[in-house]
């Protein structure tokens, strides 16, 4: 028998890992695996030490967990604390106001994740796009856009002309999204346009703003 086998089912009966047992012994993995194989108490062994990894996965997993949502907690203070700072200076824009006021009545409330502003008008997207690069600091990269469609309408020229008056990209707009109803009448020419921000940051200031506003004007 080997010399180093009697020292290797002592380690394995210490409890130790195939792995370390291999880096204490220069043991291959394959030679261990046939050694221990047959042994009944090497299999119980295996289990304890897999037990033992699930556990302390677990618990970090669940440590990194609690620091992410600590940390997330402190950005969403900062943010609104930005947010409490950054009103003062704006609130008497004309741009700033209206932007808000816009969202406060067609924005989406509910996805926390993104900001999506959706409007038939042209020229009121131009205004929360315009309100979103000067107040967010973005450029229009940073904008995406989708469009909603009825069968009747040509999406390409749908797509052009809301790339012509928004000044958007092409390559921002995700795929029109066609409504198949009963009825394919021409409802709207250029079909409902949605300006969106994936950012759950900026969601958050923003209807903080939105808050301090309607309370301010509504004195």
């Amino acid at each position: 028998m080997r010399q180093d086998k009697g020292i290797a089912f002592k380690l394995r009966k210490e409890g130790k890992t195939y792995r370390q047992i291999q880096e204490e012994l220069g043991i291959s993995k394959s030679t261990l695996c046939d050694w221990f194989k047959n042994e009944e108490w090497s299999k119980h062994i295996k289990n304890r030490n897999a037990n033992i990894v699930i556990k302390l996965s677990t618990e970090r997993i669940q440590k990194l967990n609690i620091a992410r949502s600590l940390m997330l907690k402190k950005k969403y203070e900062d943010i609104i604390e930005e947010g409490k700072r950054e009103y003062e200076i704006y609130k008497k824009d004309t741009l700033f106001i209206a932007g808000l006021m816009l969202y406060a009545g067609e924005g989406d409330h509910l996805d926390k994740g993104s900001i999506r502003f959706a409007n038939v008008d042209f020229d009121l997207h131009r205004i929360f796009i315009n309100f979103s690069i000067k107040y967010f600091k973005l450029n229009y990269n940073n904008i995406k856009f989708s469009i909603l469609l009825y069968p009747d309408l040509n999406i390409e020229q749908c797509l052009d002309k809301w790339c012509f008056q928004l000044g958007i990209y092409r390559q921002n707009i995700y795929k029109p999204q066609v409504i198949n109803g009963k009825h394919k009448t021409r409802k709207l020419h250029f079909g409902v346009g949605t300006s969106i921000i994936l950012n759950s940051f900026l969601k958050r200031k923003l209807l903080f703003w939105i808050n301090l506003s309607k309370g301010n004007l509504s004195k």
